[in-house]
């Protein structure tokens, strides 16, 4: 990363250069000094590295706007790297206005070309949004320049609002375009006024594909953006209009391979508003009573503004259009699936553009949720299955019976049987359909209580997960850190964190799966996993007491024999034990422990079962708990001077007995239970925290002596 130091020395050669440009801007070629061509080649760099800032870019402009010494090579690469650091100023805008036109000292018309051009991609990165604005009249008045009329057409189709559109300019533009033909770009304007007043220019205003503004050059327009990205985060939201105060456009190109079209508002009248209009938020609220419905509101699946005018002023009459659209076109589409035609190529843009509605309503149309219905039992389980699956989880809040019966199995089964990663799909939308659903019951935690039946569809959906991951884990041996698991780990850690006292009830995994994911080959699933005990058991720490008025003894016993078996195996030296309350020993049968251990002492006599998960010989952290013992052996010697060469070094696995041995054998003096704490850090720091949140939370005084 650049230091402040380079950027001063780099400004300042900035500055060099402009300095040495202005100076070759007035001095004949044969006789400069220095090659102009070096000169343009530096401002050109820097400007397409960093931008120009607003005193370069002011005098840049100053010295392209006027007929000077400068060739026109020269002037049409200053012009190409007018990149702005920071918006646009006024005065700028008014420079490079002022350079359009037949004069004297005016620059050619390639450059005034390429100067409108300038002005049509940086009009969105203007210091005032309405400084073209308040210059329209001098932008229309050039219309009948050949070299500038198509360029000026375009950025008068992106500027126009209804106050500009007068009568005498009506005249002038239907003059022009008899006199001249069908040019497309004055076609275009053209368009755009009879959009105002559809009743006062008849007939005509055939728009083509290059009716339409061009489109920003994407390798000048990114560059632009990474230079402004430093200080202005929302630059490129502006460049796509995506504030929700403008009407999206998607060009000629695109609408004609979409199916939903513009925001075009016909039949306007004098004393109407128009989305079209519409650019700011001010403007948005102080209209909002005037503002006529445009003339297809399929455009609100795509357009936020649209989006937002029909949420703050609903309607019945466009609510019906709505729906006999989507259930028309939804209907075809079922009817050609189901009749094994096959369905459109627009389907998808649809599903997608309803995704994005139901995530940002945070709610699916009933008219999709029927198509749903009906389509998921002849969907092939691959086709736009990610928007399926993303409606799916943004489905309202309602029993869980229903909509596992109607849309869940369906599309469950199917994606099992087709889709090859179907459970790495599936278990995020469980993810997705609970955080959706917490959301929605989680603010009643002030105000109400849910009841038995609102907490049910919770503990369904989860007593669901938890089964399919069973069969996931059970059908996918060894268990390792897989999308699939990781899915499943990221759903209960949700779970584990979602509890409301008396609204969202705890729920617990079965011992099943809890048990198989402790006891997996992935140190991360073990961390996690740990983790969402942890979790747990801060949510039975916060909530109202007594527990046994909200939750039955059974239900508080299997958590409490998690947490027992779990330190049992990793930290008490107890592993796979039944003897402590409500422990079940991961289910491994005394039998079965006792001939294990058996085997472990034939191979070490100070070896065994107890030891065989802790910290120290947990094949999953025994390199970790290694690495953590160097670290704070080395650490100890260095702090009491111990002779490096001549200390005795512990040899293997650390384990109580081992190092009381070696604190007499003249070794380091480090406490076993110091050892764990720092193996627990050093496990925290290297993305492990689960195994350290768990022992703190459920180890007495563990948590007091690490401060200590």
């Amino acid at each position: 990363m650049p230091s402040a130091t380079d950027n001063a020395t780099r400004s300042a050669s900035l500055h060099d250069a402009v300095e040495a440009l202005q100076t070759a801007s007035r001095t004949p070629a044969k006789q400069r000094a220095v090659k102009v061509s070096g000169v343009v080649d530096a401002i050109c760099s820097y400007a397409f590295e960093d931008g120009l800032d607003a005193s370069s870019l002011k005098v840049v402009l100053q010295i392209v706007t006027k007929k000077t010494e400068l060739d026109q090579s020269s002037v049409t690469n200053l012009v190409k790297s007018l990149y702005p650091a920071q918006r646009v100023s006024n005065d700028v805008v008014i420079t490079a206005v002022g350079a359009l036109g037949q004069g004297k000292g005016k620059p050619s018309p390639a450059t005034q070309n390429s100067l409108v051009k300038w002005l049509i991609i940086v009009h969105e990165v203007l210091e005032d949004a309405k400084i073209l604005s308040r210059l329209y009249g001098v932008l229309f008045g050039m219309l009948d320049m050949i070299s500038l009329r198509t360029s000026l057409c375009h950025m008068l189709s992106l500027i126009t609002r209804r106050k500009h559109v007068k009568p005498f300019r009506i005249q002038q533009l239907l003059e022009l375009s008899r006199g001249i033909g069908n040019e497309p770009a004055l076609q275009g304007l053209l368009r755009v006024y009879k959009d105002y007043y559809p009743d006062i220019i008849l007939g005509g205003a055939n728009a083509s594909r290059n009716s339409f503004p061009p489109p920003p050059d994407p390798e000048w327009r990114k560059r632009l953006l990474k230079i402004q990205d430093a200080e202005h985060r929302s630059v490129e939201d502006d460049f796509e209009h995506l504030n929700g105060f403008k009407v999206l456009r998607k060009g000629p190109k695109r609408s004609k391979l979409s199916v939903i079209p513009d925001v075009h508002t016909f039949h306007s009248n004098e004393s109407s508003v128009t989305l079209e209009e519409i650019d700011n938020v001010d403007d948005f609220v102080e209209k909002l009573d005037r503002i006529e419905l445009p003339g297809q509101l399929m455009s609100f699946l795509r357009d936020p503004l649209l989006q937002k005018y029909l949420t703050l002023n609903p309607s019945s009459i466009a609510s019906q259009r709505i729906d006999l659209w989507l259930a028309a076109y939804l209907e075809d589409e079922y009817e050609a699936a189901r009749h094994g035609v096959g369905t459109s190529l627009h389907l998808s843009e649809i599903l997608d553009a309803l995704l994005s509605l139901a995530r940002s309503t945070k709610t699916v149309l009933p008219i999709v949720a029927t198509f749903l219905k009906v389509y998921l039992p002849i969907w092939d389980g691959v086709t736009d299955d990610d928007a399926i699956i993303g409606l799916l989880s943004n489905f309202p809040f309602q029993p869980f019976s229903d909509v596992l019966s109607a849309y869940l199995e369906p599309a469950e089964m199917t994606l099992i049987r087709n889709n090859p990663r179907a459970f790495e799909k599936w278990i995020p939308m469980y993810t997705s359909l609970f955080r959706h659903w917490t959301a929605q019951v989680a603010p009643q935690a002030d105000s109400a209580v849910t009841g038995a039946t609102e907490q049910r569809n919770f503990i369904e959906l989860v007593a669901h997960v938890s089964d399919l991951s069973l069969s996931i884990i059970a059908s996918t041996p060894p268990l390792t850190n897989s999308p699939t698991v990781a899915s499943i780990l990221t759903f209960f850690e949700v779970v584990s964190t979602s509890s409301v006292p008396k609204v969202i009830p705890i729920i617990l995994p079965p011992p099943q799966l809890i048990y198989s994911l402790v006891m997996s080959s992935s140190a991360t699933i073990l961390a996690r996993t740990c983790g969402i005990l942890a979790n747990y058991k801060s949510a039975f720490d916060t909530h109202p007491t007594p527990i046994s008025q909200y939750y039955p003894t059974a239900m508080t016993n299997r958590f409490n024999g998690y947490l027992m078996d779990t330190c049992n195996l990793i930290w008490r030296s107890r592993a796979l034990l039944t003897a402590d309350a409500n422990s079940v020993g991961f289910y491994c049968s005394p039998a079965v422990r006792e001939a294990l251990n058996t085997y472990l002492l034939k191979m070490d006599r100070e070896y065994g079962v107890s030891f065989a998960f802790g910290l120290s010989h947990n094949p999953l952290l025994s390199s970790l708990s290694a690495a953590t013992w160097r670290s704070l052996e080395d650490a100890m010697i260095e702090k009491e001077g111990y002779d490096r060469h001549a200390v005795n070094r512990h040899k293997g696995p650390p384990t109580q007995r081992s190092l009381a041995v070696l604190a007499k054998e003249g070794g380091v003096d480090i406490p076993w239970k110091q050892y764990r704490i720092h193996v627990l850090r050093w496990l925290d720091e290297r993305a492990c925290g689960g195994i350290k949140n768990l022992m703190f939370a459920t180890m007495t005084g563990l948590k007091d002596a690490a401060v200590t």
